[in-house]
């Protein structure tokens, strides 16, 4: 224990020099109650800033939900339940549920949240064939399905905000999110494109905790890069999640681009002078559990601090292992190594057997022989 403090000090200290700095979340002497005192104006103050849709176009409360089955099919590896969830009165999204094909009871849920069902899910939804294995270690619904869990593989704003013919017209390069950026903003002024990618991952909470399938007291929340900014927001706010797994999305406000349009854009700045800042996010999650899978953009001297500064509110819970990080120090996509300790620590948060890595490494492989 005292070895582990003293690696979280000099971390800490390390990340002191990094040009951003997280702010006090507790002053000396503070406790629970000075900590729950201050929580709820913190969490109307970020909920304020990544605003919300009219309220012509907002659906029934979360917990309610609407969702059409479109198809129902099996792969050697897991069944897929494909359908379309509303996620406002005139949007959509995506949601493929992931079956282990030996399910025989009510089981763990993640929430995977990315670009589209299909690279979560290793799966061309449209052939049913398997995605080529170079990015197998991002296949987040893949791996976990095997480990027992349901999977809600979750399509992300742009691509359900634009028609198939606005994304066609789209220029090329990152003409889509440019557009859907703009097409957001005109219908709802007054939310973000942050916002949009939080509800849009907290309804799928909804359609997860809904199924036959799943422990509805036993869901996380799981994703990487753009996936892993929609599981850390989402599941900072929404306290349905058990936990959360989060792979090199940006916790410093200058280390991705949060102030692009399609995430916060001009807003960001004001944000930013009212001293919002992610620890007191990740402090608004306890006690939900947080693991960070860090690379490029997450490394351990510049996200270290806001974890920490995170976590003495986390220890007011009793939460010794509340906040977890795993820097593999090999770019942006996880390490299989980064993989394998944040599923041993998911499966200790969510009751879960010790997962058998027996299938993991095969995909490793695979991916190891396509990027020589």
């Amino acid at each position: 224990m005292l070895l582990r403090s003293l690696i979280f000090a000099l971390v800490v200290l390390a990340g002191s020099l990094h040009a951003e700095s997280p702010r006090p979340l507790l002053a000396a002497g503070e406790g629970l109650d000075e900590w729950k005192a201050k929580r709820e104006g913190l969490q109307a103050r970020w909920e304020a800033a990544l605003g919300s849709p009219t309220k012509a176009d907002m659906l029934e409360p979360l917990g309610v939900y609407h969702a059409d089955i479109v198809e129902i099919f099996f792969t050697p590896e897991f069944q897929g339940i494909l359908m379309r969830q509303r996620t406002s009165l005139y949007t959509w999204q995506r949601i493929l549920l992931m079956l282990p094909l030996r399910l025989k009871e009510r089981t763990a849920g993640v929430v995977v949240p990315f670009y589209d069902p299909d690279r979560v899910c290793g799966y061309d939804l449209k052939t049913k064939t398997r995605l080529a294995p170079d990015r197998n270690s991002a296949c987040f619904g893949l791996h976990l399905v095997q480990q027992g869990y349901v999977v809600a593989a979750v399509e992300a704003y742009p691509f359900n905000v634009l028609t198939p013919a606005e994304q066609a017209a789209s220029k090329g390069g990152m003409g889509v999110w440019r557009d859907a950026a703009a097409k957001l903003a005109k219908q709802h002024p007054q939310w973000t494109g942050m916002g949009r990618l939080t509800h849009d991952t907290r309804l799928a909470a909804d359609a997860l905790r809904g199924s036959d399938f799943v422990d509805p007291a036993r869901v996380a929340v799981m994703g990487h890069s753009l996936g892993g900014k929609m599981a850390f927001y989402a599941g900072c706010l929404d306290p349905r999640f058990k936990a959360v797994v989060a792979s090199d999305f940006g916790v410093a406000w200058d280390s991705t681009n949060w102030a692009d349009a399609w995430y916060f854009g001009s807003r960001l700045k004001a944000m930013r002078a009212d001293g919002l800042s992610h620890e007191q996010l990740l402090a608004l999650a306890a006690p939900t559990s947080f693991f960070l899978i860090a690379g490029q953009y997450d490394s351990q001297e510049a996200s270290w601090p806001y974890l920490a500064e995170a976590r003495k509110v986390h220890l007011l819970y009793g939460k010794e292992d509340g906040i977890e990080m795993f820097d593999h120090h090999t770019g942006h996509q996880p390490s299989w190594d980064s993989l394998k300790s944040a599923y041993l620590w998911l499966a200790r948060k969510m009751d879960m057997p010790r997962p058998d890595f027996a299938f993991l490494d095969g995909l490793a492989r695979e991916q190891a022989k396509a990027t020589k």
